[in-house]
């Protein structure tokens, strides 16, 4: 078993420029990810100790919040991305509780906020996300098999709790969306588990679907692969790669008869 290397840091700023679709800033509380997802690409893009398992090694911005407070404070305007290289709401969160710190913030100043997670634990901020106009909260399902999931994203709750947080915060009266993501070929894209997402998403009350094929990059494919032929799981997933298409033109029939926007990531 992994022993999780916590560092505890102290950031210069706390929101960076974002080059990702609607968002212009950029927050990440945590640098390293606990949920430790076998397709995540973080250390090809971040090279983030790239010599050690994705997931073992995760620094703590301890001062965020505060950095946070004096950028809002000089005016910093756009939309802030919360989580956009890794979960806000990773296990590390419940201690130390600074995406509800910054979220809270950003409320304060009225800024526009898009939140994405893989984790249920976003249902404790719900009193700080409702009555919150300017605010979503995407949650992050791209294979509902509890079972593959459990193997693929070992450190992240079950599919079947992230739709119950879809639903919770819908209910709330918070805008949320789904991020199908990735959808792997060979692994997630028969059209029973497209189905099956759709169906979930559409029981969740979810109105907008937001989907992303697997980005193939060399560290998390060779992860990827270890994962699951660990797993003694086919290797059919490395074959699909053109398959983009076929998954979009299925998942948009399904969105349609249930009356579901479907948005490309990219």
């Amino acid at each position: 078993m992994t022993v999780l290397d916590v560092r505890l840091i102290k950031c210069r700023s706390a929101a960076s420029a974002s080059r990702l679709p609607g968002l212009d800033m950029a927050v990440n509380p945590y640098r390293g990810c606990g949920h430790s997802c076998a397709y995540c690409y973080a250390q090809d893009v971040t090279r983030f100790e790239t010599g050690r398992p994705w997931g073992s090694v995760v620094e703590v911005k301890v001062n965020i919040v505060p950095r946070l407070r004096k950028e809002l404070e000089r005016g910093l305007k756009g939309v802030y991305g919360v989580g956009t290289v890794t979960d806000p709401y990773q296990p590390l969160e419940a201690e130390h509780q600074l995406t509800r710190g910054c979220l809270s913030m950003l409320k304060r100043f009225d800024a526009e906020a898009s939140v994405l997670t893989k984790s249920d634990l976003v249902l404790r901020d719900v009193d700080v996300l409702r009555s919150w106009d300017s605010v979503e909260v995407g949650v992050s399902v791209g294979c509902a098999d509890d079972h593959i999931a459990s193997i693929i994203e070992p450190g992240a709750p079950p599919p079947k709790a992230r739709f119950e947080a879809l639903s919770a915060l819908a209910d709330a009266g918070v805008e949320v969306y789904l991020m199908a993501a990735p959808i792997i070929p060979g692994l997630s894209d028969s059209s029973s588990q497209l189905r099956t997402l759709a169906e979930l998403a559409a029981d969740a009350h979810v109105e907008r679907i937001i989907w992303d094929r697997w980005n193939v990059k060399p560290i998390a494919s060779s992860r990827l692969g270890a994962a699951l032929e660990g797993a003694s799981m086919s290797g059919e997933w490395r074959k699909g790669a053109n398959a983009a298409s076929r998954i979009r033109a299925e998942l948009a029939g399904l969105c349609k008869s249930k009356g579901i926007d479907l948005v490309d990531a990219f």
